[in-house]
């Protein structure tokens, strides 16, 4: 058996357990420590199954919390309602482990969470909570809040009631039917006739609640001149009901097809529920975007700090930017120096050093620990951020390519007409009511039951496998278009690496030369600054283990050169050298220290793959030209595919230039965006802040990449098991059509046939789609 991760239970490939022993994933890892560190642990044993890796999450500073609670309702006696929408909740244990948290704090009156929908609904006494501090406590187990932008379930609903009308009176229309078949006759009375008029009326209310749904898509899809796979099944429904009715008005109840036109409705409805369902749940699993009106900030007017949507923005305004705050508009640093991170917009991998006076670009990230000041120098009308942030091209995309059930639901229902008027023709010789019937019995035992109901069965089976792999797709027609791709573009940084710096093997057996004395004394230094680089030599030094601080230490920053040490009477200097961070005492070098940008665990054997299948793989970043021919040696890309120092319109510039209704762009910036919507599909990893994932395809939680090779395979397996359905549709229709022309096919056979093939593709695409637990990373 193969071994699997402790906390999500997929199945590990041999760079995750390398990197993370017994996890897939650092989040993973850090979530199941998190759980047992706080006596959660009950969390696995509520759980059924596994789970979706946790998602790396950027800290929220939460500055749109400031106008909910001010919008928030509150009761004379100082009760606080909220309600937020909330992602990452999947399954009861997610429920009950925020239900939990929420407990923890002194205060909090009541927590309900909607799992459905996404949606927490709070309650709890002015004063006597901070909500924040609840909200971070969820956040470092994955999960993330905000406003309440959620639809509801409304069409859903609508679905199921349409669901449940429709085999309520199936269910009946074939009871009654069951009587004509056992030999219910005119000469017994009053029952044939009632059962008759029940088993009419009925099947009316069948296509009115369930054939309606059908009726409608046909014609708009016909008024734009396309053959939508609805087409067959609405044509099948009016024209056997519609033949039915005739039949039972002409010649009694035992004649009509009432019983296998009503479960056909049925089937059909259920098959649109399944479809749906699945999509729904995608697009609830994360916040939903309104794109720039998702943000705020926080302005300093008359002395006194408001939070206000970045639209109110104007020229001159003090702006504060909390730590991990997004920029909102092009502003001058006042003050004090700050750390900014820039990766989301140029994808730059390390923060920069910004000096009072600088101007800070919209779309930064404020990485320090402190609030810094600016001064807004535009509006928010003229911020970049304005195209970044605006409407995607998702919708647009999925129309782009014909649907391959669409194609073939057009010369369906051409070849049903065609021998249906064949049927009557060759039988108007015997009457023309011998000739309606066997017309009739042609409409109603073609069975598109291959498009109606085996299709979105088959969809749903893979969506529930690719969520189990914590992918979650937003459009319906993606797994269809993404068979089309040829190149396949991702962006560098937060996609293939993970922003962070590691120490290159040489500079790990610099410091592993050290003395024992001083490694301790720099892993302490190292532990007191947030610089990257810092970062990176402390992490290498503690091996995750706590640092022990020496009182005799003393560590100061020197602005844009490194860390001054001092402990007694020995100085010692962390600073830039020509070939890379220098670790001195006075004017000897102890160790030089190389550190370069964090591949994730599959980058290379996932790449390397898709290059094996076929796929030509880009690297466009937005970060210095030799970062990115660095990195995409070390990928093994070939040098005309990599390309740095691409500013957002480069990279949308370069899809465009390439697509061809066959490229697949992967990013997680937002100045990835333009080029989403220049490419033919799209996918983003970045689910901390719901803009991108709103213009794209598809997003993915985990450490990996895998979600990309995962996603093609899943597609070819739905789309063989597809064409095999379609060609099994063909041979069973051409078999009961020929008996329908023979006028072989009676209502009871009718009734047997459609039930039984329904049965059979529904099975067939079941065990040729049963999940299989394939490695997350390799």
């Amino acid at each position: 058996m193969s071994a699997v991760c402790q906390h999500c239970e997929l199945p590990l490939g041999a760079s995750a357990r390398a990197e993370f022993d017994s996890f897939c994933c650092e989040g993973c890892r850090t979530v199941y420590q998190l759980i047992r560190s706080e006596g959660l642990e009950r969390y696995y044993e509520l759980r059924s199954g596994g789970d979706s890796p946790p998602p790396a999450l950027r800290a929220d500073s939460y500055a749109w919390l400031d106008a909910a609670l001010a919008a928030a309702p509150r009761s004379e006696t100082g009760l606080v309602r909220l309600t937020l929408d909330v992602q990452g909740v999947h399954c009861a244990a997610c429920v009950w482990l925020l239900e939990q948290l929420w407990k923890r704090h002194a205060g909090g009156l009541e927590l309900r969470i909607n799992p459905a929908l996404g949606r927490a609904d709070f309650a709890w006494h002015a004063g006597e909570l901070d909500v924040r501090e609840y909200l971070h406590a969820a956040e470092r187990f994955g999960y993330r809040f905000g406003l309440a932008r959620k639809g509801d379930l409304g069409v859903s609903r609508a679905l199921v009631v349409r669901m449940g009308i429709s085999f309520a009176a199936a269910l009946n229309v074939m009871i009654f039917s069951l009587c004509y078949y056992a030999g219910l006759a005119p000469n017994e009375g009053a029952l044939y006739t009632v059962l008759g008029r029940w088993s009419f009326a009925l099947a009316t209310i069948a296509v009115l609640a369930g054939g309606s749904l059908f009726f409608r898509s046909a014609w708009e899809s016909l008024r734009r001149g396309l053959a939508h796979l609805d087409v067959p099944i609405a044509l099948g429904i009016a024209l056997g009901y519609g033949g039915s009715v005739w039949a039972w008005m002409a010649h009694g109840p035992e004649s009509a097809y009432f019983d296998t036109i009503t479960i056909f409705i049925a089937l059909m409805v259920l098959g649109r529920w399944l479809q749906e369902r699945v999509l729904q749940r995608n697009r609830l699993s994360i916040l939903a975007s309104e794109g720039i009106d998702d943000l705020y900030t926080r302005r300093r007017r008359a002395g006194a700090l408001e939070t206000v949507p970045a639209a109110a923005i104007e020229p001159g305004d003090e702006l504060w930017i909390l730590p991990g705050d997004l920029v909102p508009v092009e502003g001058t640093l006042l003050g004090m120096r700050a750390r900014m991170s820039l990766d989301w917009i140029t994808g730059e991998s390390r923060p920069q050093h910004f000096e009072p006076g600088a101007t800070v670009p919209a779309g930064a990230f404020q990485a320090g620990d402190a609030p810094v000041r600016l001064c807004a120098r535009q509006g928010f009308a003229a911020s970049r951020l304005q195209t970044l942030l605006g409407s995607g091209a998702a919708a647009q995309r999925s129309s782009r390519v014909a649907s391959s059930s669409s194609r073939f639901a057009g010369a369906y229902v051409l070849a049903v007409l065609l021998l249906a008027g064949a049927g009557f023709a060759f039988w108007l010789s015997a009457g023309a009511e011998r000739a309606i019937e066997v017309a009739l019995s042609v409409l109603v035992v073609t069975c598109p039951c291959a498009l109606g109901l085996a299709l979105p069965l088959a969809h749903e089976l893979v969506h529930s496998g690719l969520r189990r792999r914590g992918i979650f797709l937003r459009e319906a027609g993606f797994l269809e278009r993404v068979l089309h791709v040829k190149h396949v573009l991702f962006d560098k940084t937060g996609t293939l690496t993970r922003g962070a710096l590691r120490l290159t093997p040489f500079a790990r057996a610099e410091l592993a030369g050290l003395e024992p004395e001083l490694r301790a004394l720099l892993a302490d230094a190292t532990g007191r600054s947030l610089h990257p680089t810092s970062r990176a030599i402390h992490a290498e030094l503690s091996r995750g283990e706590p640092t022990p601080l020496d009182p005799e230490l003393e560590v100061r920053e020197i602005a844009g050169r490194g860390l001054e040490l001092r402990r007694r009477e020995r100085r010692f200097e962390l600073v830039r050298g020509e070939r890379g961070t220098l670790f001195r005492e006075g004017e000897r070098t102890l160790a030089v220290i190389e550190v370069e940008e964090q591949l994730k665990s599959d980058a290379r054997t996932e790449l390397a793959a898709l290059q094996r299948e076929g796929y030509a793989v880009h690297l466009l970043s937005g970060d210095r030209a030799e970062r990115a021919a660095s990195i995409g040696a070390e990928l093994g890309l070939p040098s005309g595919r990599v390309h740095g120092a691409f500013s957002p319109e480069d990279k949308a510039e370069y899809v465009r230039a390439l697509d061809q209704g066959d490229t697949w762009m992967v990013g997680d910036g937002i100045n990835d965006a333009p080029a989403f919507d220049a490419a033919f599909c799209a996918a983003t990893p970045a689910v901390d802040r719901p803009s991108l994932p709103a213009r794209a395809d598809l997003f993915y939680l985990g450490d990996g990449v895998s979600a990309v090779r995962v996603t093609l395979e899943w597609a070819r397996r739905l789309s063989a098991v597809l064409r095999t359905n379609l060609v099994l549709a063909v041979l069973y229709n051409a078999a009961v059509v020929s008996l329908a022309l023979a006028g072989r096919v009676s209502p009871l056979v009718a009734a047997v046939l459609m039930p039984l093939s329904s049965l059979c593709f529904l099975s067939l695409t079941t065990l040729r789609l049963s999940a299989r637990r394939t490695a997350w990373t390799s």
